[in-house]
């Protein structure tokens, strides 16, 4: 079977358990369990290269026959701003400013870097199965300037079916993308995604709050710690973490994320 991708979801398409599984490409990540928590349709995100080039969960998820609505990150930005990237992630070595440098440079290790993540992606695409929307973000909570629309270029050039969208850790959306907006930034206007990313909700009230600023929304994202494989205090690299996934955890997921749909 041939996947069929759509575009713009913008019609209105019910993305109620909208997950963010950040970390989903980790090696210890349950699939299986993942896998049995999606109902009729299967909405999820994730971040690619930091937590595993693999992410032979992102494989099976992309070859289940449900619907799917898809949200990829393929730079990690926060590991360069916190100066934690691991070796392989496309922004290692790197500053703001040097980095910004890079994307002027066809030839840059940047530039080489990020080719082959989008290259890994394509390959993931082309395998997939059944109806897809597919949302591509070059850099996630990014802290690259506007020499950022090169990544936009390659984008449009290796994966022409995604939608493209920009999320810009401070400023403005570039033009012709999708804006996505995270956690406490609930500042957004159509097209638009909402990820819940690194804010945890104190109550449904909060939730349901948050859901009436981003209603206007395509995809609103629910997000908890353990999504990324992180729940202690101490910082352990993305791609050595131990994910600890259970059903408990998926069914709470999904109830609240009902509330911010």
């Amino acid at each position: 079977m041939r996947c069929l991708f759509v575009l713009l979801a913008l019609m209105a398409t019910a993305h109620g358990q909208a997950l963010s599984y950040i970390g989903l490409c980790n090696k210890t990540w349950d699939c299986k369990q993942t896998l049995a928590g999606f109902d009729k349709r299967i909405t999820t995100g994730w971040l690619e290269v930091s937590f595993g080039h693999r992410c032979e969960c992102a494989d099976r998820i992309l070859q289940s026959p449900k619907p799917k609505t898809i949200r990829v990150h393929l730079i990690n930005s926060p590991c360069m701003r916190n100066k934690r990237c691991q070796r392989h992630d496309v922004l290692y070595g790197y500053t703001v400013a040097s980095a910004n440098r890079a994307l002027g440079h066809p030839k840059s290790r940047l530039l080489r870097k990020f080719n082959h993540a989008v290259l890994r992606l394509k390959r993931r695409l082309e395998k997939a199965q059944g109806r897809l929307t597919c949302y591509v973000s070059p850099c996630l909570e990014c802290d690259l300037g506007h020499k950022r629309k090169t990544l936009f270029t390659v984008l449009r050039s290796l994966v022409p079916n995604c939608n493209l969208v920009d999320n810009p850790l401070r400023g403005q959306c570039l033009g012709g993308t999708i804006c996505e907006r995270h956690g406490t930034d609930t500042n957004v206007s159509n097209p638009c995604l909402y990820d819940l990313d690194g804010t945890h909700i104190k109550s449904v009230s909060d939730l349901e709050s948050i859901a009436d600023k981003v209603a206007q929304c395509d995809v609103k994202f629910y997000w908890e710690s353990w999504m990324n494989c992180n729940e202690g205090s101490q910082f352990i690299p993305p791609s050595k973490r131990r994910c600890n996934i259970t059903k408990r955890k998926i069914d709470e997921a999904k109830r609240l994320s009902w509330k911010l749909s």
